[in-house]
Order: C-alpha cells, then sequence, then structure tokens
C-alpha cells in the first residue's frame, strides 16, 4: 500500500485526532475549494496543527493545441499528491512534468484520463497532442477548510430552522451545526469549528432520533437522509440540504461511515420548526 493510501484509510490509526507518536506542524487552514495564490489569498484562519481527511482542492485549468509547455502552477508544499485531467480531441495525450521519470500521462484520447504527480512547488507541464487539449489540475491537501457563509445564510428572509453542538460517539466530534430556510425556501446546513475524526466514506445524514448514543442505537431505531458525503473532516462548512428533504421533521445530525456501520458523531438539533 503506497503511503497515501495509508494516510487516505487511516490504517493503524496513523490520523486520529492526536496524530500520536508524531504531531504534524501549524499549517495555515484552506479558504476555499478552489485555490488562490498569495498575495490575494489572505489567512483565513490562524495556523493549527488540527488535520482534515485528504480533500482534493482545485489549482487550476489549462487549455492548449498541439505540442506546447502549459501555464506553469504552483503546489503546496504540504500537498500529499497532485493529478490533472485530461481531455483531447484526436490522437495520443502526453504530458511531462519535471522531477518526474515517466509521463504524467500517457493515453489515447478517447475520454478523460487521469494522471498524479507528487512534487510541490512551480510546476510547468510538457504536453504533446495532434490537436485541442484541456488539463484540470487539483492538489489533494489534508488543511482544514474555512469557508464564509453562504450570502443567502444572511440575507433578509432566512431563518435559523434548527441547531446544535457535536459530540463523540465511537470517534471525536465537536463543532456546532446550524441549519438555515433561505429567503427562496431551500435549506442549508454551515458547520462551524468541525472535527470529526478523520476517514474516508464519511455521511453527514439527517436523522429522526434525538440524542443517538450508540451505533447500534442509530442503525435499530427511526431514519435518516443523506445530506451530503463529506470529503474535508475539519473547518467550517456549508452544504446545500438535497431539494426534497425538509430538514424541520428530523431531530439529529449524524455523522456516519456506512462501511464500518459506525456512528462517529451527533448534533441533537434544538429550535427546530
Amino acid at each position: 500500500m503506497t503511503f497515501s493510501g495509508v494516510v487516505g484509510s487511516n490504517l493503524f490509526g496513523v490520523r486520529d485526532f492526536f496524530w500520536e507518536p508524531v504531531t504534524p506542524p501549524p499549517a495555515a487552514p484552506a479558504a476555499g475549494r478552489a485555490a488562490v495564490a498569495a498575495p490575494a489569498h489572505p489567512a483565513v484562519a490562524e495556523p493549527t496543527q488540527l488535520r482534515s481527511q485528504p480533500w482534493w482542492q482545485d489549482v487550476t485549468t489549462v487549455e492548449g493545441t498541439g505540442t506546447a509547455t502549459a501555464s506553469p502552477f504552483t503546489v503546496v508544499p504540504n500537498a500529499v499528491q497532485w493529478r490533472i485531467k485530461g481531455t483531447c480531441q484526436s490522437g495520443r495525450l502526453v504530458v511531462v512534468a519535471a522531477g518526474h521519470r515517466r509521463p504524467i500521462v500517457d493515453a489515447p484520447c478517447t475520454g478523460e484520463v487521469t494522471g498524479f504527480g507528487t512534487t510541490s512547488g512551480p510546476v510547468a507541464l510538457q504536453v504533446t497532442a495532434d490537436g485541442p487539449w484541456r488539463l484540470a489540475v487539483a492538489q489533494q491537501i489534508d488543511s482544514p477548510l474555512v469557508e464564509p457563509s453562504l450570502p443567502a445564510m444572511a440575507a433578509p428572509g432566512a431563518v435559523v430552522v434548527g441547531r446544535g453542538s457535536f459530540y463523540g460517539i465511537d470517534k471525536t466530534g465537536v463543532g456546532t451545526v446550524t441549519i438555515f430556510r433561505q429567503a427562496d425556501g431551500k435549506y442549508s446546513l454551515r458547520l462551524d469549528d468541525f472535527f470529526v475524526s478523520p476517514t474516508a466514506d464519511l455521511e453527514l445524514r439527517l436523522s429522526t432520533l434525538e440524542a443517538p448514543k450508540t451505533s447500534q442505537e442509530y442503525l435499530n431505531n427511526g431514519s435518516s437522509e443523506l445530506v451530503v458525503m463529506m470529503d474535508v473532516t475539519a473547518g467550517s462548512l456549508n452544504y446545500p440540504v438535497p431539494e426534497g428533504i425538509d430538514p424541520t421533521k428530523y431531530k439529529s445530525v449524524v455523522i456516519w461511515c456506512a462501511p464500518i456501520l459506525s456512528a462517529y458523531a451527533a448534533a441533537s438539533l434544538e429550535g427546530v420548526r
């Protein structure tokens, strides 16, 4: 198993809350799901040792025709890895990056192709293709994501229909959840100062249980609805509630790991109306 595989699967608990026996150095949280170069990207919060499950942050999209050197981009020093998703119209797409012994991509133009890199800092890609090509670049990071509240959450006519504080069940869970009914009638959900023990495949669900205390209780009682599959597990985050789901019919939010049937954390909702 590769290092990134160990990190992503939390093998032997290497990414649990305190990262024992090694504590990571402080790092600045990310300000958005798309990277923005300094100095236009001010720090949104103090550096922290808290880490998220690794997630993909968009870096840039580059396009060209034929053989060319793509516009350079920068991968942050703490990135786990980076990837490109490439498309082309005819022939074969070959993408080479300095510091890599083999091409990042070398495939026929029959659909989207994906390649991965591990270097950090400035990256320039040499692209070979018969015609037009397009590359979408993303970096995998484990920084918390600190997003500002959605404008619709504070717009006239928006109201809070539920809020609560997270508590741990099978794992650590802290922070708060607030559910809004927007002026347009849609619902959105915000997590503030949130952390749950990081792992892949976590689901944020609305539950009819008021305060589940065990995974078995959650499984055997009540019903639930999926709000979102969670790629980020630390920070302050916004999520739209899927259409057709009325959060006022539910009494708690549960962070659920379906592969192992484990309720990681939950928050009882108060003030629902």
